[in-house]
């Protein structure tokens, strides 16, 4: 253990030295140096410089990655406004999964930009089953991004 920590410092005190000479999109990943991290299953989503296109909303679309990060991004399309999640099972109900799809249009940021598609599906004896997610889930999910992408808005000191 007094060997890891001596490397920890040693690494934060290198980095430290060199700090002046980092690049503007330079992001130090800390699950490197976590030795609590889980390295096994799920991970924390490392955080990344977003180049977002002028036909989508930039507010939405990074209030919706921000959001949805915990499931997992599967994949991105800036160009197309949408955002697809992994399959994510609840610790509260593990025979149920859920997949979302954030579709987003325009450049403005209004409501209806936001179209958020909820896949659900249940565990049975032959495998996963689709099933009807709940028009409350969708709702909530939606309600989360938009006051998410007001809160990006209003923080933004270079608003267009």
């Amino acid at each position: 253990m007094k060997k890891f920590f001596i490397l920890v410092v040693a690494a934060l005190l290198s980095s430290c030295a060199t700090w002046n000479s980092m690049t503007e999109n330079w992001s130090w990943n800390w699950n490197a140096l976590n030795p609590w991290s889980n390295t096994e299953g799920e991970t924390e989503p490392e955080e990344k410089e977003v180049q977002t296109p002028v036909a989508v909303n930039k507010y939405l679309w990074q209030a919706s990655l921000d959001k949805l990060a915990f499931m997992g991004i599967n994949s991105e399309n800036p160009q197309a406004g949408r955002i697809t999640t992994n399959w994510k099972s609840m610790p509260s109900a593990p025979h149920e999964r859920f997949k979302i799809v954030a579709e987003i249009e325009g450049q403005e940021l209004r409501a209806d930009a936001l179209d958020i598609i909820v896949y659900k599906e249940v565990n049975a004896k032959n495998g996963w089953v689709k099933s009807a997610p709940s028009e409350t889930l969708k709702n909530e999910i939606e309600q989360a991004i938009i006051s998410k992408a007001k809160i990006l808005y209003i923080n933004d000191d270079n608003k267009e």
